[in-house]
């Protein structure tokens, strides 16, 4: 005997997780309404807050001026830069610290002392070494994603399983082997992670550095509107970093699905 199926009911259509972009608007739109009412109602000056509406016209006006857009090139090419120098030495580095017993106990010390410091320490010396230029911005940036992309990368091999290392040995599989068949797949999950936290805090140090005295950037035009007392500008610049975080998060999170689709899995992330 044959069972039709039957279509959910109204109790397991109610159950369905609402989509993440619905819940982003939602917050986007409350973001805007309350930043509307604090400035309407008088609880902050306009001289420190601008109207909402008059943000996003000046917003427009800065995704359209090529002076702006070149200085958001100069943002995102210190940017690149950072993430590939600090990946091409910090993944290799980790995958032989992580695969190495020798080598992990000595090194994690080392790491975790390092890591704690932060990039904004050595902007003094940064500056006395590479001026006020890309490779200041690109020096701090590095620094500061080197150290979790490197854990991240330690992790994931210190997280394969002993079982499948042991199979691999008992096959007669070489070191070779043994890493590219068994240990890089289960640590490029990690690896995926370490990569797209790093990218949000690359530009974030990138940024921070050019608020801080760079002569190039998106950073550097807002800190220029700041001295004009423009705060409608600086508040849209504002939103512009935001935007472009956005989209380098939900970048590297969408690279991160297509490429290590098992890391999801292993997560239990259906969607």
């Amino acid at each position: 005997m044959t069972t039709v199926a039957q279509p959910a009911g109204p109790a397991a259509q109610a159950r369905r997780p609402t989509p993440t972009w619905v819940l982003g608007t939602a917050g986007v739109v409350t973001m805007f309404v309350v930043w509307g009412l604090l400035v309407r109602s008088g609880a902050v000056s306009r001289d420190s807050l601008p109207y909402p509406e008059d943000t996003l016209a000046r917003l427009a006006e800065l995704l359209t001026d090529p002076l702006f857009l070149g200085q958001v090139v100069q943002t995102l090419w210190a940017w690149v830069i950072s993430m590939l120098v600090a990946s091409v030495v910090a993944v290799p580095l980790g995958l032989a610290l992580g695969y190495f017993a020798t080598l992990y106990r000595p090194a994690s010390a080392v790491v975790h002392a390092a890591r704690s410091v932060p990039s904004s320490a050595f902007l003094p010396v940064a500056i006395l070494l590479f001026g006020l230029g890309t490779q200041m911005k690109v020096s701090l940036s590095v620094y500061a994603v080197f150290w979790p992309i490197l854990l991240n990368a330690m992790y994931g091999v210190r997280d394969a399983e002993p079982l499948m290392l042991t199979a691999g040995r008992s096959m007669g599989w070489g070191q070779r082997k043994l890493l590219t068949r068994i240990v890089l797949p289960s640590a490029a999950p990690a690896i995926a992670t370490g990569l797209r936290v790093a990218s949000s805090t690359a530009l974030i140090v990138v940024l921070s550095a050019e608020l801080l005295g760079a002569t190039s950037g998106v950073g550097t035009v807002i800190t220029t509107y700041q001295e004009a007392q423009r705060p409608d500008y600086v508040y849209a610049g504002i939103l512009i970093v935001g935007i472009l975080g956005m989209l380098i998060y939900y970048g590297f999170h969408l690279a991160e699905r297509l490429l290590v689709p098992w890391g999801h899995a292993q997560r239990g992330e259906g969607r």
